[in-house]
């Protein structure tokens, strides 16, 4: 099977990331792997397990499964295809429970190529405006710059908390598929048959409740979230003229530059004092996430005040 790590518009999936979405321990993935239940589709370069991303509703389908009374051995090496047609029966032999379940699944689709790919969705699944109602399920597209992707995941999960959220692209930075990938998002890769986007959506309604936890990823040795604003995007935020009348757009960003800064200044510490690399590790993984929930305030301030946020 070819490694997904030398196909950039091949998502893939550490063990972390499987298990939040599968709702499957990371032991309970080793002993299938162990059993042949199933095997990682390539390892990185230093040995860590990475699933594809039919892997990862393979394990959703068998965590269901097993669930419903099916024995792992019995079912672990059913192709994806049967998989998914003996959850069907399950769900048919209970028509009523199932009606009150899916009756309609309200769709929020985020950018023209999630709308574009949305409308071939059968009548079961309704589209709905911003706001209009809560959506069941959000689709975002990654066919924009990637401080716009971020912004645009960033603002569904702070107005949407807890709603399942699936990216969907065609081509997309490999940067940004995998920092996604890493997060537990779920990534439909267009195009793809009417038939099996509506798996894909089913499968990310059953897989997404953990998509809202906190992200992060490796920069240096200590964890980071990933900015959401460049410092020069800080900058024209700062000095713009807001709708509200206070000083808020200018302070929060000093605030955010401020602590930006100050996670740099962990990492050079890191290196140039060796004997205090555990304090600045804590420190600047503590600082990180605090300038992540500030940088949420400011999107969420510059949404409401229909500030302009410039192109990187």
């Amino acid at each position: 099977m070819e490694d997904p790590t030398n196909n950039p518009e091949t998502p893939y999936f550490e063990v972390g990331a499987v298990s939040k979405i599968t709702k499957l321990s990371p032991n309970t993935l080793r002993t299938w792997e162990r059993r042949k239940f199933i095997e990682a589709s390539s390892r990185s370069s230093t040995g860590r397990r990475r699933y594809s991303q039919e892997q990862v509703e393979i394990l959703v389908l068998l965590k269901k499964l097993t669930s419903m009374g099916d024995s792992i051995s019995s079912i672990a090496h059913l192709p994806l295809a049967e998989l998914r047609s003996r959850l069907l029966e399950y769900q048919t032999q209970n028509t009523e429970a199932v009606s009150t379940r899916s009756s309609m699944v309200r769709v929020l689709s985020i950018g023209n190529q999630a709308k574009t790919w949305a409308s071939i969705l059968p009548a079961q699944f309704k589209a709905i405006s911003d706001k209009e109602e809560r959506p069941d399920i959000i689709i975002i597209d990654l066919d924009a710059p990637k401080v716009e992707c971020r912004r645009r995941v960033k603002l569904a999960v702070h107005e949407y908390p807890n709603t399942p959220i699936a990216l969907i692209y065609d081509y997309a930075p490999r940067e940004l598929v995998q920092q996604f990938s890493d997060e537990g998002k779920f990534l439909i890769h267009v195009p793809c048959s009417p038939e099996l986007l509506v798996h894909y959506v089913h499968a990310a309604l059953a897989n997404a409740t953990h998509q809202n936890a906190p992200t992060t990823e490796n920069q240096g040795s200590f964890p980071s979230a990933p900015r959401l604003f460049s410092d020069k995007q800080l900058a024209t935020i700062a000095s713009s003229n807001p709708n509200i009348k206070c000083e808020c757009p200018h302070h929060i960003s000093a605030l955010v530059a401020s602590l930006a800064s100050f996670e740099n200044y962990c990492r050079r510490c890191e290196i140039e004092s060796p004997n205090d690399a555990e304090v600045h590790t804590y420190l600047g993984k503590e600082i990180s996430r605090a300038r992540s929930i500030v940088e949420d305030a400011l999107l969420y301030l510059c949404e409401k005040d229909n500030l302009v946020i410039p192109a990187d």
